[in-house]
């Protein structure tokens, strides 16, 4: 190859790398945008409510009150009055058009055709636009007799994407539309139906980049809208295969805002491609669960501003007959308050159905179902579930995780917590509201490592014999050393050294990752560049250790003398 072919090759090559790298820009002047997004509405209408479920209320401070709460936070018996709140306040709103981020309903048909009549007498009302995307939750795999399938849901929402789309993808619930002369929406379905999981199919990608390059000649700035993540919002969380990949791409041809829902959490994540473009996801958290949150953005040449709003009231004559006279008045009185202890609740029937199960346990401890040191787990965590509904404090009575505690030294945080159950609860609500404390998270941190290194104590005491006690021992993971060093420890010691380990492996279980922003900006109110190379946190396929809790997890795998 001569001389003068090189440079033209060299030239070319520098070109398309050059190119990769530049995003989209969409010509024209300044034509601010402002939306109204919402996500996990979750509505479920009167005829798909059924009867209370009180079961797990046990240790609950308040039963009476919030014996219903949802695992989860979520309020079905009062998901039509918070959502004709929302749908009220953006019709009064400046906002130009709303978009609803996946998980619209629970699911069933009679739920898909309420809401939708709720949109569209929205539309009517307003008569601004309103723009929806399926979530996992939304669509059966082939539809079922109360279910629907994806291409039903097409039909039930017609009127709210695919009807005014400027193009739709025929094998997914995909569609693009205008949101007003400059922005043009691309609302991706991620679902892999009948599953949480999801994912951007190969086919729907090569719509997705028709579209972009569509935009592009039209003169749009392209803003995506997705139900599942694009990027990392916290430790452990699943996500979408290749989603270092598609995070790079779409910030690379200039997609830089995308909306999506699904983790119930306010939060916005941000990376930088390899060629120094940035892409932000904005997660909206579930409107049916305390925070109740939906988001204001604006978008123009300089900046997206992003601004947080919270359903404060509620339409009591909107809630179900199945609710109290006692529960309608703490609503119509003061809705955040209520449902922040709903919320508190739901995490109390949370732990009380998990914490006795021995699944998370076998699985940190890598215990063989089957296996003598597996019935020794099994065991004991069927008394750690009781253990952890303790009083935190001891009022004399001995009975209590402070009361554990103090034969081996230990002194717990103070507080002014009654229960295990409120401290998590903390943890997680502090993640779903956005804006985390960190000081306040690692206080809450500690304290809820003591109370379930207390609960273990109280469960090993209870009718844990010492040979049994030494053959969950040996069965936690570590070296030889530390294997013989069990087998020899004084008893008290091995209940410790067990106890401090098996609270660890609930920790994980209890705060899921959670206990920190993965990345910056911050989460409610903010300004974003518009400008392709901000100073946006470079993601990685590689999952950090938790920051706030190294110290605990560092002693997961050695013994420190005492």
């Amino acid at each position: 190859m001569n001389r003068q072919i090189k440079k033209i090759l060299s030239g070319i090559l520098t070109a398309v790398i050059f190119f990769a790298c530049v995003p989209v820009v969409a010509f024209g002047g300044d034509t601010p945008l402002k939306i109204t997004v919402a996500a996990d509405t979750h509505f479920q209408c009167a005829a798909d409510l059924g009867d209370f479920s009180d079961v797990y209320t046990e240790y609950m401070l308040e039963p009476e009150l919030y014996g219903y709460a949802s695992t989860q936070g979520q309020m079905p018996y009062e998901s039509e009055a918070i959502l004709c709140e929302m749908l009220a306040e953006f019709t009064a709103s400046d906002a130009e058009c709303l978009l609803i981020a996946g998980d619209l309903t629970c699911g069933k048909r009679a739920s898909h055709l309420a809401f939708a009549e709720y949109l569209r007498e929205t539309e009517e009302t307003s008569g601004k636009k309103i723009f929806v995307i399926n979530g996992n939750h939304d669509c059966d795999a082939e539809g079922s007799d109360t279910g629907i399938s994806m291409e039903e849901f097409r039909e039930i929402y017609a009127d709210f994407g695919y009807t005014e789309a400027v193009a739709r993808h025929k094998d997914s619930a995909s569609y693009a539309a205008e949101l007003n002369g400059k922005y043009r929406l691309l609302a991706i379905d991620t679902c892999i139906y009948g599953e949480d999981e999801g994912r951007i199919s190969a086919n729907v990608f090569q719509w997705i980049k028709a579209q972009v390059k569509q935009a592009k000649a039209d003169g749009k700035t392209p803003v995506a809208m997705m139900h599942h993540s694009l990027l990392p919002h916290y430790e452990l969380q699943p996500m979408i295969d290749f989603w270092q990949f598609y995070a790079g791409w779409f910030a690379d041809h200039g997609i830089q805002t995308v909306l999506t829902g699904h983790i119930h959490a306010n939060d916005i994540s941000s990376c930088v491609s390899d060629c120094g473009n940035t892409v932000y996801d904005i997660q909206t958290g579930a409107l049916i669960a305390s925070p109740n949150t939906y988001r204001e953005i604006t978008f123009s040449d300089d900046t997206v501003t992003v601004e947080s709003r919270f359903i404060t009231k509620i339409d009591p004559s909107l809630l179900p007959s199945q609710l109290t006279d006692a529960q309608r008045a703490l609503l119509a009185e003061d809705f955040p308050a209520y449902a922040r202890a709903y919320f508190e609740n739901g995490v109390c029937k949370w732990m009380n159905r998990n914490l006795g199960s021995v699944n998370r346990l076998a699985r940190w401890f890598r215990l063989k179902e089957g296996t003598s040191a597996y019935a020794a787990a099994e065991k004991l965590m069927k008394t750690v579930g009781a253990a952890v509904g303790q009083e935190i404090y001891d009022d004399g009575s001995g009975c209590s995780i402070e009361a554990a505690l103090l034969p081996f030294g230990i002194t717990v945080p103070e507080s002014d917590y009654r229960k295990p159950y409120q401290v998590a609860a903390k943890i997680m609500y502090g993640f779903f509201h956005g804006d985390e404390d960190a000081a306040g998270n690692e206080a809450d941190v500690k304290l809820l490592l003591a109370c379930l290194e207390g609960a273990v104590l109280t469960a090993l005491k209870d009718g844990f014999s010492e040979s049994s006690l030494r053959t969950l021992a040996s069965a936690l993971p570590g070296s030889e050393l530390l294997t013989n060093k069990l087998a020899t420890m004084p008893l008290s010691k091995l209940q410790r050294e067990i106890a401090e380990k098996t609270a660890l492996a609930l920790l994980e279980t209890l705060t899921g990752g959670f206990i920190d922003d993965y990345s910056t900006p911050e989460d409610l109110n903010v300004s974003l560049p518009s400008s392709v190379s901000g100073d946006a946190t470079a993601l990685h396929a590689s999952i950090h250790a938790f920051r706030l809790v190294a110290e605990f997890f560092q002693r997961l795998f050695g013994i420190k003398g005492r």
